[in-house]
């Protein structure tokens, strides 16, 4: 891994994080989505970007596997998406 999750997590208003990883590909989003999910504080949006196709179906599942709430993907440009969660446990 290049960077740190400090360098890759953003939060940009109250309660509201992005989590850049554009660029990697599996299995690195998981990890960094599994630092950042520790890293944030309870009730706050999450949005990941990503390029990376396969992690448009890994990441919602790895959410809903750390027992946070999926809200959903969106497509932000051509071949870059926005996967939302929210934090609900600490």
């Amino acid at each position: 891994m290049t960077q740190n999750i400090e360098q890759m997590l953003k939060k940009v208003d109250e309660k509201r994080y992005v989590l850049d990883v554009r660029g990697y590909s599996c299995p690195y989003p998981q990890l960094f989505l599994a630092q950042a999910l520790k890293a944030v504080e309870k009730e706050s949006l999450l949005e990941i970007l990503t390029d990376n196709p396969p992690s448009t179906e890994t990441l919602p599942r790895s959410i809903r596997n750390n027992k946070q709430e999926y809200i959903g993907t969106e497509v932000v440009q051509p071949g870059v998406w926005k996967i939302t969660a929210k934090k609900i446990t600490a």
